[in-house]
């Protein structure tokens, strides 16, 4: 019994020393308003901020952009660690450099889920590790799940021994990397070893491969890899600050393959406008009604609104288990579960 009251005690000593340290975590997080960053230093940014000057982050020091934030900023010298939590951003007008050639110093830029990097100028990578020669050390952007890097300037990675961009979002999902202009590497350059990085070159691409990034390139366009193009990127690689719009078209959605096996029956009875072909309708499997046309919709009935949950003075007063309403005053399909109406949207296929 002593025993059990003594490793309770240990448990809730333990928990309130992690409380504190995480306190202190917290509290070391010192405001960012476009202040000079100091070695060592976590600065923490909360909303938007917009800068009219070149910002540096020091060895060693942390500026966390938090989830929601944004930051617009000239340039970039990112000699520590940049992170840009979920659905945060930064778009900088002018170039960033990652990482510091031959320090011996880590660098990274990390985006959370449907965070974004979005630049005008371009984006040059610093070995740290001087081409292997100090191994270890690395300078790396982690993408989160749907994050898009989008760089409109010129790409050129330093690093031959470790791939610059690597992913660290959800095993399903997928973030891209986007570039615009000419893109170069040290010859021997890997971008990503994660087929979860679409990567989309616009234009040349010298000395740097792919690795097992799903790749798009060089002079990508829709018309050359549709299955790989984000909806919201423009064919036009002159076209910069879109970033956002695929991030909003990024779909999230699950999908399952198709039931696949013998039919359970075939569809007797049919409405069509068009000329009837033989074994219509019969040809459709595990129907009851098929309706055919090119040129007409299918019209449900319409009404000018029903409550989530039922209420008197709703269209429909006594709904049953499988209605389905189009609700006027919602832009809705409906469907009635039995006891609440819910607009049919797409979800996971369960």
């Amino acid at each position: 019994m002593d025993n059990l009251n003594f490793s309770a005690i240990n448990k809730k000593f333990v928990f309130l020393l992690m409380a504190l340290f995480y306190g202190i975590v917290e509290a070391q997080c010192i405001a960012y308003t476009g202040q000079a960053m100091n070695p060592g230093e976590t600065y923490c940014l909360n909303g938007n901020l917009t800068l009219g000057n070149d910002i540096m982050i020091p060895q060693d020091a942390l500026l966390i952009i938090e989830p929601g934030g944004a930051l617009i900023v000239k340039g970039v010298t990112i000699n520590g660690n940049l992170e840009i939590r979920d659905a945060a951003s930064v778009k900088s007008e002018g170039s960033i450099l990652i990482g510091v050639f031959g320090s011996q110093k880590n660098s990274k830029v990390k985006l959370g889920t449907k965070a974004y990097l979005s630049l005008t100028g371009s984006v040059s990578q610093g070995d740290p590790s001087f081409m292997g020669t100090f191994p270890g050390t690395t300078s790396t952007i982690e993408m989160g799940t749907s994050s898009v890097v989008e760089i409109c300037g010129t790409f050129s990675q330093q690093s031959t021994t470790y791939p610059f961009v690597n992913y660290v979002g959800a095993p399903l999902g997928k973030a891209y990397c986007i570039a615009k202009a000419q893109v170069s590497g040290g010859g021997t350059s890997i971008l990503s070893n994660d087929s979860q990085i679409i990567a989309i070159a616009m234009d040349t691409v010298t000395g740097l491969a792919p690795g097992n990034a799903s790749f798009c390139g060089p002079n990508a366009t829709k018309a050359m890899c549709p299955a790989l193009w984000p909806a919201g990127l423009p064919d036009d690689k002159l076209a910069c600050g879109f970033a956002d719009e695929v991030i909003n078209e990024i779909d999230d959605y699950c999908t399952k393959p198709a039931v696949l096996g013998t039919p359970d029956g075939y569809t007797k009875m049919g409405i069509t406008i068009q000329q009837k072909t033989d074994n219509w309708p019969e040809n459709i499997p595990n129907g009851f009604l098929a309706l055919e046309s090119k040129t007409k919709g299918f019209v449900i009935t319409r009404v000018q609104h029903v409550s989530q949950t039922p209420q008197s003075g709703d269209a429909v007063a006594e709904p049953k288990e499988g209605m389905m309403v189009y609700d006027i005053q919602d832009s809705c399909v409906k469907l009635y579960n039995g006891t609440q109406w819910k607009c049919i949207e797409r979800s996971c296929n369960d």
